[in-house]
């Protein structure tokens, strides 16, 4: 886009990347390929929804057998023998082990059984976010929703290569797709900044962009995302996923620790360190939280 925004060329170029925006929606300038999966993914929705309230049943069944051998071992007996505050750490560490591989347990049984249905699923698990933030770029009104749309995009164009399960997890080519990754984000960055400034010529930039990574993706060609023309000069922007969740996995031990050290006890010390829980879950994920939170709810609020 070399015109100046506000000229006449912008204004045509709006106009009829508009037009393209629509027949985007409309599914008419989606390829074939393309629309075979969403296809397919749709019809996978229905049993994705069931077996994760099988998955669901599974993950507490894996809870209470966790919670099973720890009371047979007297782990927690154990460990009261030791002082307070080295008490309280290491029980609230086996906790948020237990809870944690209660709720991986849950995801990746609903996913893989899914998957073994037919393998398509995980293409739908990168594309879906994609076809939505693109969806949302031809609508004015839905401007404010696309930063969080873009968010979820990110993600799925960084977990790209290990979903669509063509390039070995140790790869040598791996280190090439994550850096080319990077790009791809740092590129959808640089043109969502473009939504402060002229929104319209924003959108368009992004739904172009959007729809060359769905059908790069679906054609297999995960270095290409996008051309190397919309990469030119674009540095990776690294993702920070595995740090948030190393100091997530912190935070609860050290907040029952320090709950711990100003004097707080029993029911009131667990209840403190979960609120500083939330605040430090909301802080790291944002809204991406209050999803995690629900699920967690669902299985063990009762």
């Amino acid at each position: 886009m070399t015109s100046a925004p506000g000229g006449a060329a912008a204004r045509k170029l709006t106009r009829e990347a508009q037009d393209a925006l629509d027949a985007v929606a409309s599914g008419r300038q989606l390829s074939p390929g393309l629309r075979t999966e969403i296809r397919a993914a749709h019809k996978l929705e229905p049993w994705f929804n069931f077996f994760s309230f099988v998955a669901m049943l599974f993950g507490m069944a894996v809870f209470q057998i966790e919670v099973g051998l720890v009371k047979e071992v007297g782990l927690f007996g154990r460990l009261t023998v030791l002082p307070s505050r080295v008490s309280a750490l290491l029980m609230a560490l086996v906790l948020y082990g237990m809870l944690f591989v209660a709720v991986w347990a849950t995801k990746w049984t609903a996913n893989k059984i899914v998957s073994t249905l037919d393998e398509k699923w995980q293409s739908h698990r990168t594309l879906e976010p994609v076809l939505r933030a693109l969806a949302a770029c031809a609508l004015a009104e839905r401007v404010d929703d696309l930063p969080r749309l873009l968010r979820a995009c990110e993600r799925a164009v960084r977990q790209a290569r290990n979903r669509r399960g063509t390039v070995p997890r140790f790869s040598h080519r791996q280190r090439a797709l994550k850096d080319h990754a990077g790009r791809v984000v740092a590129a959808l960055r640089v043109a969502e900044s473009g939504l402060d400034t002229y929104p319209e010529l924003a959108r368009c930039d992004l739904a172009a962009k959007l729809h060359s990574i769905a059908e790069a993706y679906v054609e297999g060609r995960l270095g290409a995302l996008l051309p190397e023309s919309d990469l030119k000069d674009v540095q990776p922007l690294r993702g920070f996923e595995t740090t948030r969740l190393i100091a997530l996995a912190a935070a609860y031990p050290v907040l029952t620790w320090t709950a711990g050290t100003v004097g707080l006890a029993g029911e009131v010390q667990a209840q403190t360190a979960m609120v500083g829980m939330l605040i430090a879950a909301a802080g790291l994920f944002g809204r991406r939280a209050l999803s995690t939170l629900q699920k967690l709810w669902a299985l063990f609020g009762r």
